[in-house]
């Protein structure tokens, strides 16, 4: 199970429109370059995939969590092993994908995909670094995943957020992307991509 959590601010409706405007939008569409995105207080943030080299960047990340965080993102406090999930964030995949918002060199954000059995079909998980929440990292992070998703041929994300993580319920639901079902104290997310570009 991977929660979303981290990101508090409003995803845009469009995946691709303009090129510099609203915070978190891209300058470049272009799958092969990496993309800077202009957040809402101006500043802007390199888009790139994770790969080995950044483990020790994404167990930073993790570690400097709230352990309130850490449960919103984990569905737990202590997550048993933050070395093995930065491994997998940063190794190489032909299926999955993690990108990482970089802000002068320092990793502040990251969105990934795991693609399930049916190969059109992706769990999705966002992480953002306490002191960049509502900056629009979060934004820019899962426009982009949500575009390279598309471009390999994902159908769908899926997400599970803990009802009391209101500010990602929050992030969702203006991105159109609402709750097929709640279980408890868990709400289950499932975005249709075709409808959010």
């Amino acid at each position: 199970m991977v929660a979303v959590a981290g990101g508090t601010e409003p995803v845009a409706k469009s995946l691709t429109q303009g090129l510099v405007g609203e915070g978190g939008q891209l300058r470049s569409e272009c799958l092969d370059e990496a993309p800077v995105a202009t957040l809402r207080d101006g500043s802007t943030v390199l888009l790139r995939r994770l790969d080995a080299a950044d483990i020790d960047a994404v167990i930073a990340l993790h570690d400097a969590l709230s352990d309130h965080e850490r449960y919103l993102r984990f569905f737990t406090p202590r997550p048993p092993d933050l070395k093995a999930c930065a491994r997998k964030l940063t190794e190489e995949s032909d299926r999955d994908y993690a990108l990482g918002a970089f802000e002068s060199g320092e990793l502040i954000g990251v969105a990934n995909y795991v693609v399930c059995h049916e190969d059109e079909t992706a769990e999705v998980a966002l992480v953002v670094a306490h002191n960049d929440h509502l900056r629009g990292v979060g934004t820019a992070l899962l426009r982009r995943l949500s575009h390279i998703a598309r471009s390999n041929a994902i159908r769908h994300f899926f997400a599970d957020v803990l009802v009391e993580n209101r500010l990602m319920r929050n992030v969702l639901r203006d991105a159109g992307w609402h709750s097929t079902y709640s279980d408890g104290n868990v709400l289950h997310v499932d975005i249709d991509l075709a409808k959010v570009a």
